[in-house]
């Protein structure tokens, strides 16, 4: 049996400036499955953003409904929500509160009234996920960009929220450090059923995905596979293991003639 949507868009249509007739959203219509990962692309100005700030209530639609849980988020319902959707913004600094690194990741948990040793718990649990346990005393304007990110994401994971939305949050991590929180973020929504909504510039990223959202000026014009929107799309840049593959396809190489993800091109060469 087909699980319940943890998330339902439903034609979302929004403008910023209500006397213009152009729309930064035009209809968008998609769900998300609890533990699912979709990755939402598109060019400056395709609406990405816009459609973040959308599904956590910071702005409301001009048409068209988002449901969370089942529940339509409103302006009656949209605090009780935000408990349920946790969201990482592209720069860290604007969701740092507390003076040390705990006490940050803590500050969420104050809110909702979380009991003390439970608090201290799921700060402790959330700190080692993302790897910045020993940092929890320190100043957070002390740290690196990309621990600056972490302690953000550790923040949101400590709520134990049901959805996660990520609005660029890898830019400003290390290799290294965004190959550890996609492997933090794909066990948890594994184990816990955590859906995932990342808003991302990198096809590498969505090519993780279990589904791709496709934007082009406001518009969702495709929902599918990474394999069939890296073969549909041809103005997005592939990932680099289709990248390759194409590139050794143009060299007059027998290669597999279909999109291929990194571990099935390395398996191919490996043979």
């Amino acid at each position: 049996m087909k699980p319940t949507a943890i998330l339902e868009v439903k034609d979302l249509t929004f403008r910023y400036d209500l006397r213009k007739e152009e729309k930064t959203l035009s209809a968008v219509s998609f769900s998300a499955d609890p533990g699912e990962w979709i990755a939402v692309v598109g060019d400056n100005g395709s609406g990405k953003s816009t459609l973040s700030r959308l599904l956590v209530g910071l702005i409301d639609p001009e048409h068209g409904t988002i449901k969370i849980d089942g529940c339509v988020l409103g302006e009656q319902s949209k605090w009780s929500l935000r408990q349920q959707v946790g969201i990482v913004f592209q720069n860290p600094e604007n969701q740092f509160i507390g003076t040390t690194v705990q006490d940050d990741v803590a500050f969420g948990l104050e809110n909702v009234n979380i009991p003390f040793q439970e608090m201290k718990e799921r700060v402790e649990a959330a700190l080692k996920l993302v790897d910045m346990l020993e940092l929890r005393d320190k100043d957070p304007s002390q740290l690196s960009g990309g621990q600056k990110q972490r302690v953000a994401i550790a923040g949101i994971l400590a709520l134990q929220p049901k959805l996660i939305l990520l609005d660029e949050a890898f830019v400003m991590l290390d290799p290294q450090s965004r190959r550890g929180l996609f492997s933090v973020l794909q066990n948890l929504r594994k184990k816990q059923g955590i859906t995932i909504i990342s808003i991302t510039h990198d096809r590498n990223e969505a090519a993780l995905a279990d589904r791709i959202i496709v934007m082009e000026q406001g518009e969702l014009i495709q929902v599918d596979k990474p394999s069939s929107v890296f073969a549909k799309q041809e103005k997005l840049d592939a990932p680099f293991a289709e990248q390759l593959r194409r590139n050794l396809k143009s060299c007059g190489r027998n290669v597999p003639e279909t999109y291929m993800t990194e571990d099935e091109l390395v398996e191919w060469l490996c043979k």
